[in-house]
């Protein structure tokens, strides 16, 4: 039995069901998800934990608790799952670094980030793992702006608008409290990621964007004692991109070629869309305040940036 989705612009058939994604009807694909054995066997260094690897037309990704998944030329992903994993562990990589490693193959920029849109136009939250990425996301998105992705961000193709932003699937990942504090709902009305993750899934039933939108701002979270946005430079902004994109996770070197793709495309992003920096503390109290505050700074066209040297 196959199932069909839309997920970044693509049409996947899938041998899993996916029920994060949305749903399509049969197509002529371009991303196939199967399941069969994936080979060959692991280094000696590799036997617990994860381990990553990449070439020009391949990636491996293996957890061991979870399953090997092999990427194979922007098109297939083969899903080799240990005996005995809830189906919901499995997705949990299959839809983050996996698919951004699909992505990446098909000369897509991803970041680990987390985009709205607001009056059309795309804007990205970066950061550290745990900087309030999704709650960003969450808060804008309960005060009435779309949901365009959430972890995964994947930049591919420009308009007249500028680069943009690839809808990805109705789903936020939240914290308890920050689910109380964006969204003013009970977290324990919302399914667990996992088990033993108190992390929850927060399925978007209205306000996703289903097409993609321009990328007009991107702004770097950092704390600091009160809310205030300060304009970076182009460097800074391309230091944010790489640290923050999927390319810069896996473990092992990526092959030249691909190195030198990576690095124009982030120098190209931070020329041709603004950066800021986000600064506030770690109050979910003040998440209001903080939202009006990017609200005012794009309605406003505050697009004030550094020189670049």
């Amino acid at each position: 039995m196959c199932f069909y989705y839309n997920v970044y612009g693509l049409g996947v058939r899938s041998a899993l069901p996916l029920p994060e994604l949305i749903a399509a009807t049969e197509m002529e694909a371009d991303v196939v998800i199967r399941r069969g054995r994936v080979g060959p066997p692991l280094p000696e260094i590799a036997r617990t934990g994860s381990y990553f690897h990449t070439t020009t037309e391949e990636a491996y990704f293996f957890w061991d608790r979870v399953g090997t998944f092999l990427v194979r030329k922007g098109e297939e992903i083969i899903v080799d799952s240990c005996p005995g994993v809830d189906e919901c562990v499995v997705r949990l990589p299959l839809l983050g670094i996996v698919l951004a490693g699909l992505l990446y193959q098909r000369g897509v920029l991803v970041l680990h980030s987390s985009a709205v849109s607001v009056d059309d136009v795309a804007i990205a939250f970066l950061g550290n793992k745990e900087s309030g990425k999704s709650t960003m996301a969450a808060v804008l998105y309960a005060r009435g702006h779309q949901l365009v992705a959430d972890d995964v961000v994947a930049v591919g193709g420009e308009e007249a608008g500028g680069p943009l932003t690839l809808p990805a699937f109705p789903q936020l990942k939240l914290w308890p409290a920050a689910v109380v504090a964006s969204l003013g709902e009970d977290p324990a009305a919302l399914p667990r990621l996992h088990s033993r993750i108190e992390k929850r899934a927060r399925q978007i039933t209205y306000g996703f964007a289903h097409r993609p939108v321009p990328l007009g701002r991107i702004y770097v979270l950092d704390r600091g004692p009160s809310p205030e946005i300060e304009p970076l430079r182009p460097q800074e902004a391309m230091v944010q991109l790489i640290a923050n994109s999927y390319a810069s996770r896996f473990s092992r070197p990526l092959p030249a070629a691909r190195r030198v793709l990576h690095f124009l495309q982030c120098a190209e992003l931070a020329r041709d869309v603004p950066a800021f920096r986000l600064k506030r503390p770690p109050s979910h109290a003040l998440l209001p305040t903080i939202a009006r505050l990017v609200e005012e700074h794009l309605a406003n066209g505050t697009s004030k940036r550094l020189p670049a040297s």
